[in-house]
């Protein structure tokens, strides 16, 4: 249940996604539903026991990024139930506290996912193997909302690379849910531009996760290739 102050955050939030981010219908609701119920879930069972609301302000903005990067940067976190939208989510939600309390992200380092670890935890971290490189992002360009529906009309809203169709998989809460990729990264860019349309691409999530998966994005048509190749195997 939410107390009244958290009910305008939840407020503020929703218009944030609808507006800012051109979020509707079951995209919005499903971001919406993850930050109040499954992100906390998962925050409580990972990362932080005594976590409570994704709209409690005693959150830090370097402790929602720290949250967010342990969430990233851990595949059983990640690849558990709910924990690809509820990356989104907080992800979504860090952009909506950046903007509410006039903070540039971009001037805030990389959080120290150790930060947000109990004592106990803490002291588990230090037995194990270090070295590997980890990136929390959180991306503040502004998108176009009618660039990025049209890509997803001209889909089908089906996946360029595997197929995958929400809606046929998993009934009306899937109908309208599909994200867009930049095949030209937005950071290769100075400023505002135009949007050639060529340049967006509809993507389930696992493909879009598979696209980011390395430090250098993966070209969708390799991707696809190779998605197509594992598949003819898979049946032979």
């Amino acid at each position: 249940m939410l107390t009244e102050e958290q009910k305008l955050i939840h407020t503020e939030f929703r218009k944030y996604l609808r507006i800012e981010e051109a979020q509707k219908g079951n995209m919005l609701n499903t971001l919406i539903n993850a930050a109040e119920k499954n992100l906390p879930a998962l925050i409580k069972q990972h990362i932080r026991p005594d976590f409570d609301c994704i709209y409690n302000d005693m959150y830090s903005i370097e402790e929602l990024l720290a949250m967010s990067a342990k969430i990233k940067s851990d595949e059983d976190i990640l690849a558990g139930p709910y924990g690809y939208i509820s990356s989104k989510a907080i992800e979504a939600y860090i952009r909506f506290y950046a903007q509410k309390h006039n903070i540039d992200l971009d001037a805030i380092s990389n959080p120290d996912v150790s930060s947000t670890l109990q004592p106990d935890e803490e002291e588990e971290e230090k037995q194990r193997l270090e070295g590997r490189m980890t990136e929390a992002k959180v991306l503040r360009r502004q998108r176009n909302r009618q660039a990025r529906q049209q890509c997803l009309e001209a889909s089908g809203y089906k996946c360029y690379i595997c197929g995958f169709d929400f809606e046929k998989t998993y009934g009306e809460i899937g109908k309208g849910f599909l994200e867009v990729h930049h095949t030209k990264p937005l950071a290769t860019y100075d400023d505002e531009h135009p949007i050639p349309q060529s340049e967006l691409c509809a993507l389930c999530s696992n493909c879009h996760s598979m696209v980011h998966r390395k430090k250098e994005v993966l070209d969708v048509e390799e991707l696809k290739r190779s998605f197509l190749s594992h598949l003819q195997k898979a049946v032979e």
